[in-house]
């Protein structure tokens, strides 16, 4: 049975996760503490590792009970010196600071690193997530993890780090967590010894299934979409080296190992790992072990 294996929340935006035992899901669907703060410069763009691979330089660790986050930057990074810039961050000492919206905290820091002022935003119920239509965690299974690992050769802990997931499923297959979002219609007809009066299109009347719902213990969750990736997946989590023809590769390899029960037909793009998900069992708490049962379709 698939079953909840780890839990991962990313604090501020763009920099490291917090693994965690448990979890509350808040009014809005997300995690608590889940994205709760974004970076922005001084005119409001938002800084983050999409924009600025100085991001993969930047170590964080934080103590969310106190509300502190420590800042160091990655020797592998200064090693490497794969990303534009960061031999300059080598001057910038680990330091903890507290975690407070505005010019403060850990902005002083931040802006020295990205050489331009920053500011801390934050928003305690729902986050500021990449999908809004669907604020709450993102999950996938283990099994997807290794997969990919093993077509680009890194190991599961990098994948993880690329793809920053909040929810992992164990005791499922690879690419599971694609039949919460995008069923396949069991019904469809054959388009082998199709009857003469059957319209030119046989699917053109037939509706794609809507996403599932699913349970983690007694929280519930809806699946939206199926997750589009960005190009922060293609670097290394440390260093910001980029893996050659990453996103190719990926969609070829993806297309080899579509599933029977997926439909694949609206994505647009096999670019994608993941499913975007929405609470709706507030103040519920996930918990590692818990077991998922998902809806009929």
């Amino acid at each position: 049975m698939p079953t909840l294996d780890r839990i991962t929340i990313y604090p501020v935006k763009s920099l490291d996760g917090v693994d965690l035992t448990e979890a509350l899901v808040l009014p809005s669907g997300a995690l608590e503490h889940d994205r709760r703060w974004q970076l922005t410069d001084i005119d409001g763009r938002v800084l983050n590792a999409k924009r600025s691979p100085l991001f993969h330089a930047i170590r964080a660790e934080f103590d969310l009970a106190a509300r502190l986050v420590t800042l160091s930057i990655d020797p592998l990074a200064l090693a490497a010196r794969v990303i534009p810039g960061v031999e300059r961050l080598a001057r910038l000492a680990a330091d903890t600071f507290p975690l407070v919206p505005g010019p403060d905290g850990p902005c002083g820091w931040l802006s020295e690193a990205f050489t331009t002022a920053v500011l801390l935003l934050e928003r305690a119920d729902g986050g500021f997530p990449d999908d809004r239509e669907a604020p709450g965690p993102t999950l996938v299974s283990t099994a997807s993890l290794e997969e990919v690992a093993r077509w680009f050769g890194f190991d599961l802990v990098e994948c993880r780090r690329r793809f920053r997931a909040n929810l992992e499923i164990g005791g499922c297959d690879a690419f599971w967590e694609d039949t919460l979002a995008s069923p396949a219609r069991p019904d469809l007809p054959s388009l082998f010894d199709l009857p003469p009066d059957l319209p030119a299109d046989p699917y053109a009347d037939l509706h794609p299934l809507e996403p599932r719902e699913f349970t983690i213990g007694e929280a519930g969750f809806r699946a939206t979409n199926v997750c589009r990736r960005c190009v922060v997946p293609s670097r290394d989590s440390c260093t910001g080296a980029v893996t050659t023809a990453f996103r190719d590769a990926f969609e070829a390899r993806r297309a080899r190992a579509m599933r029977p029960d997926v439909d694949a037909a609206a994505w647009r793009t096999l670019y994608r790992l993941g499913v975007n998900a929405t609470g709706h069992s507030p103040r519920s708490v996930v918990v590692v072990g818990e077991h998922t049962e998902v809806s009929s379709p």
